[in-house]
């Protein structure tokens, strides 16, 4: 059963004239009771402000539509679309022209999410029926009027996308220069590595050709010693007056 809901005056929800009309009707539903905390009607030359009144409250009261997280549902009211997109806690409803792109209303979605978290968030919890609409109704204002030109918003997100490639690109430059970096200092600490290896080696090699050289030196004393005991020897055993005969 859809839920009765006391309709604000169309004359203070409605938006400034002028605009395109391809923004229409603005909700925002607390899922836990299904009640609609606020409501902004922009463009009143349009359908009254209870017909969308009473498709936002019966699509926060649908389970199967709350399910689904996100949805568009096609001539809602009369030519206009409803999407919605909901969290645990609040749903956000919107009416569009039916021609209007569905991707740029789920960014409308968002952006009202958006402001809606960052001003509304500490009261929304206890909020009553319609109770924010007057504090929303400054930042839903601005909001709808600027997604109602489609072509600007298009432009600007066009834009934005173009920086946000740039920025990527850019921070792949710097994470690849930081790998330049990193590999540059890795080699740097090898090189050093080497150069303490070899002087370790030149070192060691100093102090095996020193002790080598002592070996040698050693060695040679020996046989030298060796041969003059034995050349000794010889005369003594060949020389009779050596031996004192």
């Amino acid at each position: 059963p859809i839920t009765v809901v006391k309709s604000v005056p169309s004359a203070e929800m409605s938006g400034k004239d002028g605009n395109k009309g391809n923004i229409r009707y603005a909700a925002i539903g607390r899922v836990s009771d299904r009640v609609l905390v606020s409501t902004y009607h922009h463009f009143s030359q349009g359908a009254p402000a209870a017909k969308y009144l009473a498709v936002a409250q019966k699509v926060l009261n649908s389970d199967k539509v709350l399910s689904q997280q996100s949805a568009n549902v096609p001539n809602a009211v009369d030519d206009a679309s409803c999407l919605m997109q909901a969290d645990k806690s609040f749903m956000f409803i919107v009416f569009v022209a039916q021609d209007y792109p569905e991707r740029t209303a789920f960014e409308l979605l968002r952006q009202i999410r958006k402001e809606f978290t960052d001003k509304e968030a500490t009261d929304a919890d206890k909020a009553t029926e319609n109770s924010l609409s007057k504090a929303c109704k400054k930042w839903m204002h601005a909001v709808c009027t600027k997604y109602d030109d489609v072509g600007a918003v298009n432009k600007v997100a066009g834009v934005q996308a173009q920086v946000d490639d740039v920025k990527i690109t850019m921070e792949d430059n710097v994470q690849n220069m930081l790998k330049q970096h990193e590999k540059l200092e890795d080699l740097e600490d090898r090189a050093d590595t080497m150069r303490t290896e070899a002087s370790k080696f030149k070192k060691g090699a100093g102090n095996l050709a020193s002790k080598m050289w002592w070996q040698n030196c050693r060695l040679w004393m020996i046989i030298i010693v060796v041969a003059v005991i034995v050349l000794m020897i010889i005369i003594f055993s060949i020389c009779p007056p050596c031996r004192g005969e």
